[in-house]
């Protein structure tokens, strides 16, 4: 089982079992816990001796290992199987004899039960749930250690309706050296990608292909070091789909060893053709499996259609996995531009007048002077650090401060304790509806208080030294609370670049930040230039540069770069596609493009990725994106609203990807993951808020705040009849490892925690 670390963020978990532990200790002769036969076995080595209790008081063996020192079992969850393992010491002279551990524990009770006796004996599994993976066995005598490696492998095999071991197209589909599929456009799968990087705790992908048949028979077959699945299924209709059972795929994944050395995962699909009975090679994948969660809560802008057929957009909060179900917040009002700090407690979005609607009932205003083009769009301010899991209690969440100031381009600090929003103050030119003088503070973007929407007049944004006609977009914290990374753009309309009849033509958009320090507030006047529209690695695919975001070490900056700077090809309506394309630079390094994330397989699907935002943690190795995308999502139908009436804009979807954490000159994204659960409507613009690990409840009481299914959910990594329990009580830590307490060495009874290690007590 994994045993993650966690930050400290909100959301909750489900619930669940995993194995207990059987912590042994013998009872000996002499009250020492050895049990010492009268003489060694031929066998064994060594030659015929008499001992006694006198041992007990005696210098301990010259040394101790069990035999033999490494076990393997393979469990398919239709019974136990066990391995045995026989202590032996040798003494100063040599000579080999059979010992009864004075204490024995496991430290993956996960996998097996450990009884002790002459021999020791393991049983896999330790519970109805199959996990593979190696374990230690400690066991100490007289002051000695030796250990064993058990190492269970799960093989499990699962048949449809129908199916059977000697079934032909089964005992077909085994061979050895199968053809290639002739079926055209069969392979690769549709979805998942190649190499795609999975976090635990994720909704079993669905496999999706071009099958050519309804009724033909395939192989799933899931495979990694420790963990094998195979399953035999008729495809009962059309399209090509089908997906491995969501407890099944907990167990695979949590089974896997990349937390300690590469264990790649890998799939494949092989068909049964009914007409022909021949069985084909269809599909192989690779996939990486990150050794931690990505559980949490994800808040995105979501433009639903109403009974008048108008689409209203709100805010809605999902957590991705099984039965993930969106609930738009505060009663569904209308919401559009929105941020969450980086510890996931606050929510600033912008509520919009619907009166010019047929779908009225908002009123709330926004009045100049702050960037206030609209009219209709003030900021307010969510508590979302206790959001309860009951969704009718989610959509009632109402702001804790609503205000009266343009919401636009907003961002909040870490701590949620600043955000910055709006626009400038006075524009003479560009169309900006602003006519008022200039408000300090606020000459480009403001700085405000989330308590109480109060402007930071002396925040040092009216010193940022920009270029003439230039102003401030689209801006992000960094995680880490020290820049805000901006994009440099001239005031136009988001969807209008420079072009050869304005005054201003050849000013390109740049990408950027200032520096900033939350104890002044107060910005640096200094604008960092990072990335400039003009380079030529944007000829190509447009220079719109938009959606900064830093991360998670708050070194690089993700981005998109499209025709405009929204990503909208046109007028920005239904109709109206978008285009773009993720990249990522260091702050002083040049763009590189995230191929891996940017490009499905189907060409059609490309240059369609816009609006990157960073989970602020890294999970299991990795950094996590979050970003929008209009790509299919393998042969799933987009609603009817896009396909009758040609509304491109419906296909928006939510999309995450793995990015490797150090940056260099190479593309270091990986193939992104459809986020079930989401609604079938426009999404955009996610912000990933990750869940804390679930705590341990103190001995001998129970809490449905700490119910898990799985150890990876658990703070302390295990989770035992539904409860996270303490990792001292279910693993152990062998001699020389470090520690805090006694409790949590393996063979407490006859170690210590001395120093922060576990040694041997010296009597």
């Amino acid at each position: 089982m994994r045993r993650p670390t966690f930050g400290v963020l909100a959301m909750g978990l489900g619930l669940g079992l995993l194995g207990s532990l059987v912590w042994a200790t013998a009872c000996g002769v002499g009250g020492s816990g050895a049990t010492i036969p009268n003489e060694a076995s031929a066998s064994d080595g060594g030659s015929p001796g008499s001992f006694d209790n006198g041992l007990t008081d005696g210098p301990p063996p010259k040394s101790l290992y069990f035999d033999p020192p490494t076990a393997t079992v393979t469990v398919s969850g239709s019974g136990t199987v066990q391995a045995s393992f026989t202590l032996k010491a040798v003494d100063a002279s040599g000579s080999t004899y059979l010992v009864t551990a004075d204490s024995v524990a496991f430290d993956r009770p996960d996998l097996a039960t450990i009884t002790d006796g002459e021999p020791v004996v393991a049983t896999a599994p330790s519970s109805a749930q199959l996990y593979g993976g190696t374990g230690t066995v400690h066991a100490i005598f007289h002051g000695v250690e030796a250990t064993a490696a058990l190492t269970v492998v799960v093989h499990m095999v699962a048949y449809g309706p129908g199916l059977g071991p000697t079934s032909p197209s089964v005992v077909a589909l085994n061979a050895n050296n199968l053809g290639s599929d002739p079926a055209p456009a069969i392979s690769p799968l549709l979805y998942p990608y190649d190499k795609t990087v999975w976090p635990l705790g994720m909704t079993s992908p669905l496999l999706m292909w071009n099958a050519p048949s309804a009724g033909d028979v395939y192989r799933l077959h899931y495979a990694e070091k420790d963990f094998i699945f195979d399953g035999y299924y008729a495809l009962s209709g059309l399209p090509g789909q089908m997906r491995l059972d969501q407890a099944v795929w907990n167990e695979l994944t949590a089974s896997n060893d990349a937390a300690n050395s590469t264990d790649p995962l890998t799939f494949a699909l092989s068909r049964y053709d009914t007409a022909t009975k021949v069985a084909y090679a269809t599909s192989t994948q690779t996939w990486t499996i990150a050794p931690e969660p990505l559980s949490g809560a994800i808040y995105y802008w979501s433009a639903s259609q109403n009974a008048a057929g108008v689409r209203r957009g709100h805010i809605s909060r999902f957590q991705p996995g099984t039965g993930a179900t969106p609930v738009p917040l505060n009663n569904g009002k209308c919401m559009g531009c929105h941020a969450v700090n980086a510890q996931g407690t606050v929510l600033v979005a912008d509520i919009d007048d619907m009166s010019f609607t047929s779908d009225a009932g908002n009123t709330d205003p926004s009045v100049e002077p702050y960037g206030n083009y609209s009219g209709t769009r003030p900021w307010a301010a969510f508590n979302i650090s206790n959001v309860p899991n009951a969704p009718d209690a989610q959509a009632s969440i109402s702001p804790d401060l609503e205000t009266n100031k343009f919401g636009a381009d907003v961002a909040l600090t870490p701590d949620g304790k600043y955000v910055v929003f709006g626009g400038p103050t006075q524009v003479a030119t560009k169309g900006w509806n602003v006519t008022g003088p200039s408000i300090a503070g606020s000459k480009y973007i403001s700085l405000a208080q989330v308590s109480n929407g109060q402007v930071i007049a002396n925040s040092g944004l009216d010193e940022a030294n920009l270029d003439p006609n230039m102003g401030i977009e689209m801006p992000a914290f960094s995680p880490d609370g020290t820049k805000l990374a901006v994009v440099e753009a001239q005031y136009y309309s988001d969807n209008i670049l420079p072009n050869a009849a304005d005054p201003d033509a050849g000013v390109s958009e740049f990408i950027g930040y200032l520096d900033f320090t939350e104890s002044g507030p107060t910005f640096s006047p200094t604008f960092h230039k990072v990335v400039d529209g003009s380079d030529g690695v944007f000829s190509s695919l447009g220079r719109g540069l938009a959606y900064p975001s830093f991360t998670p070490d708050s070194t690089a900056i993700a981005f998109h770069a499209g025709t405009t700077t929204t990503g909208c090809t046109g007028t920005c309506d239904d109709l109206a596609a978008d285009d773009g394309n993720l990249f990522i630079t260091k702050v002083s390094g040049a763009p590189i493009r995230m191929a891996a994330a940017d490009d499905p397989p189907d060409p059609a699907d490309r240059n369609a990725s816009v609006e990157p935002t960073f989970n602020p943690i890294q999970r299991g190795g990795y950094a996590w994106v979050v970003f929008t995308s209009m790509r299919k999502w393998g042969n799933v139908p987009w609603p009817s609203d896009v396909t009758a009436t040609g509304h491109v804009n419906g296909k928006r979807r939510l999309w995450v990807a793995a990015v490797d954490p150090t940056i260099g000159t190479v593309d270091p994204s990986h193939p992104a993951i459809y986020l079930e659960g989401q609604e079938d409507t426009p999404n955009m613009r996610g912000f990933f808020t990750l869940s804390s690990c679930v705590a341990t409840n103190p001995p001998g009481t129970t809490d449905a705040a700490t119910q898990c299914v799985n150890g990876f959910q658990c703070c302390s990594g295990f989770c035992n009849q539904g409860q996270c329990i303490d990792v001292s009580k279910v693993a152990c830590v062998g001699l020389g490892g470090s520690c805090t307490t006694t409790a949590q060495c393996c063979n407490s009874e006859a170690v210590s925690c001395t120093g922060g290690s576990c040694a041997v007590v010296v009597n």
